[in-house]
């Protein structure tokens, strides 16, 4: 019974990395931050299954298209994309302690004692043609939505939240796992007309250039 696992690191946005191993995954995770990689990996997703080698190249052939180079298991795909593909084939989701991040020596490295990298604004959901009332679909259950109050604020049972704080609820409430406001980006978990918020964004922008 092995593993296979998504990872994504600060420095890198929106790419990702897709593997397998049949070590603990944290002990998989501290092997990759070395001096070559200025940040250490979080772990996105990760599950138990058989064959993982086989499905680990099916997840690779899938998704060929966008990886970055044949012999490395990066790619450029929101992490969620890869999520849908694992939870299809099967396996034991395995539970992580939040979407931390785990250094060389397999200790826990908080988001308070790096830099925060931004690579781009806050989101604004009406510049990208959202309005108010549109429902935004969670990823990782599509019976749960929320309904957008205003250009950050949605509302969830009658109450409001930012898209990085319902993120982190629902996540906590799916998986019973500890997530943290910071660890979470909001616009990673939620989808609009099908496409995930990341994804919509990078395509109008990229129409507008």
């Amino acid at each position: 019974m092995g593993k296979i696992y998504i990872l994504t690191n600060d420095a890198m946005p929106n790419i990702i990395k897709i593997g397998s191993t049949e070590k603990n995954i944290e002990d998989r995770i501290k092997e990759f931050d070395t001096t070559g990689v200025p940040l250490p990996f979080r772990c996105h997703y990760a599950i138990e299954i058989e064959n993982q080698l086989e499905k680990e190249k099916y997840i690779h052939d899938a998704f060929s298209d966008h990886r970055l180079r044949k012999n490395r298991e990066f790619f450029e795909l929101a992490p969620e994309r890869a999520v849908s593909i694992l939870k299809a084939i099967g396996g034991r989701e395995i539970s992580i302690e939040g979407n931390v991040m785990i250094g060389e020596e397999g200790s826990t490295i908080s988001d308070g004692s790096i830099p925060i990298i931004i690579k781009k604004s806050p989101i604004n959901l009406f510049l990208l043609g959202i309005k108010p009332g549109d429902k935004l679909i969670f990823t990782r259950d599509e019976n749960k939505y929320c309904k957008v109050l205003s250009e950050r604020k949605v509302e969830y049972e009658k109450k409001e939240y930012s898209l990085s704080a319902l993120a982190a609820r629902l996540l906590k409430e799916n998986n019973s796992i500890n997530y943290n406001n910071r660890s979470v980006q909001g616009t990673l978990y939620f989808k609009f007309k099908n496409e995930i918020l990341t994804e919509f964004r990078e395509k109008l922008e990229q129409e507008f250039e």
